[in-house]
């Protein structure tokens, strides 16, 4: 008699648990929600010349410090509300030897004027960029003294501001002219707490296909159906046919609130 009971005993245990790991363990969350849309966004931009474009999908496991500290400030520049964001414009105040005009604002921050002839920048808060930093990455702001928003256009720390505006010199992308398809699978939060969104990746250059960020990891089966479909329309089913699947892992802060962790691409 002792013994069935301890044998009904662990069949509820057993039982309990399957249901904790089943029914609780991952649950779906809603892909159009605020929660999944405002997380997926800490990905980046397709657009190469804005924070670096989607840094997360590499082909390799993802973490914060591989990352770059000016891609990292940029995403939380691109971040900020319209009302912690101030414009202002400058007079010119010299040219320099390639007949730039040039605005000096604040300490020493240099900007091109535009073609009315004035110099027109933005001001940042550092406490502002700090919480929008953290938000994402879950980090305290790191010490840049300067970063790049686009290819020509930088933020210089003045005191407790940033000033934003086009930079006498500029960075350039030597990457060839890519479309870049992406397309949320599921988004899940874990037992453990973790959130986690599945997506699927696509990038297309110069009629190839990729798999990740990188020109190394051309899909060469995907490369010859567009080959041999010039006209092809790049649709949702081809996506998910030769597209990679990354996950994206979400853990939460002291506050409770989410914030990127991890990227990897499923094997």
């Amino acid at each position: 008699m002792k013994k069935k009971v301890v044998m009904v005993g662990s069949i509820v245990v057993v039982i309990a648990l399957l249901f904790l790991v089943f029914f609780l363990g991952n649950r779906p969350l809603d892909l159009k929600s605020d929660e999944v849309t405002t997380l997926y966004s800490y990905l980046g931009d397709v657009n190469i010349n804005i924070c670096g474009g989607l840094n997360q999908y590499t082909g390799d496991e993802v973490t914060y410090d591989s990352l770059s500290n000016n891609n990292k400030l940029c995403l939380a520049y691109y971040k900020l509300n319209n009302n912690q964001i101030v414009e202002d414009v400058s007079e010119i105040t010299k040219t320099n030897e390639y007949d730039l005009d040039i605005c000096e604002v604040g300490e020493g921050s240099l900007f091109v004027s535009g073609e009315d002839k004035k110099c027109h920048y933005k001001i940042i808060s550092k406490d502002d960029l700090a919480t929008s930093y953290e938000k994402i990455y879950g980090n305290e702001l790191p010490h840049e003294e300067e970063f790049y928003i686009s290819n020509n256009h930088a933020c210089y720390l003045e005191g407790d501001e940033y000033y934003c505006g086009e930079a006498v010199t500029f960075t350039q992308s030597l990457t060839p002219e890519s479309v870049v398809y992406r397309l949320m699978n599921k988004a899940v939060k874990e037992l453990n707490g973790n959130i986690v969104i599945s997506d699927y990746y696509l990038k297309i250059s110069g009629n190839k296909c990729y798999l990740s960020n990188s020109f190394d990891d051309e899909n060469t089966e995907c490369s010859k159906e567009l080959e041999n479909n010039p006209n092809l329309e790049i649709n949702e089913d081809f996506v998910l046919k030769y597209g990679s699947l990354y996950k994206h892992t979400y853990k939460q802060d002291k506050n409770n609130n989410y914030y990127w962790f991890m990227s990897t691409l499923s094997k």
